[in-house]
């Protein structure tokens, strides 16, 4: 069972994602601002998943030619659980508390952070192109993130507090979440920082 999860975990992730938006639909025909926002997202990031790791996929060659280490194919299996995990948890938890609007900027803020990522790995890969895989979702999601925040705050639904604890949220659970990841390649965030430092060096050389 855990191999099966962990070598289909795309295909279970996309499987629960389309279930939680059809039966919320179904059992709910007055979804609430923040509960369709969250449908949305829910589209986005598995959308996103799909083109890093499948169609085409290949951000995590990427990150092996950064990083100048070979992951076993385990571990590359393995890494997608935690990613997994975070989805679904910051799509269903604010869902289902939907009225703590804070916790739908999560996912919102997050969109937004996988635009800046994707694009500095262009810049610290040395891409021919600019492209990574998961690069158009990515930049889908931040317009998306964009125009999301400028309605909620157009329509007084968040304040500043509302925005730096969504801000917080975003970060600390994606930190987590990473830090999972990283620790089952073998690799350490003082390791990610030295790499990231010496290619922002060799850039601006």
């Amino acid at each position: 069972m855990k191999r099966f999860l962990i070598k289909y975990n795309l295909e279970i992730l996309t499987t629960i994602m389309f279930a939680f938006v059809t039966l919320s639909t179904i059992c709910n025909w007055t979804l609430s601002v923040t509960q369709r926002i969250l449908i949305a997202y829910v589209f986005l990031f598995t959308l996103h998943e799909w083109e890093e790791n499948r169609y085409p996929g290949g951000f995590t060659n990427i990150m092996e030619g950064m990083i100048g280490k070979k992951f076993s194919e385990d571990a590359k299996e393995l890494s997608h659980i935690p990613v997994m995990i975070l989805l679904l948890l910051i799509h269903i938890i604010p869902y289902i508390f939907d009225s703590i609007i804070f916790l739908t900027l999560i996912p919102v803020f997050l969109g937004i952070f996988e635009g800046f990522v994707h694009t500095m790995g262009v810049k610290l890969s040395k891409a021919e192109k600019f492209y990574t895989p998961g690069m158009i979702t990515a930049y889908m999601m931040l317009i998306a993130s964009i125009f999301t925040i400028y309605y909620l705050l157009s329509n007084n639904m968040i304040t500043g507090k509302d925005c730096i604890l969504g801000f917080v949220g975003m970060f600390v659970s994606f930190a987590i979440m990473q830090n999972r990841v990283l620790a089952i390649n073998g690799i350490t965030y003082k390791d990610m920082f030295n790499i990231i430092k010496a290619k922002k060096e060799t850039i601006t050389k």
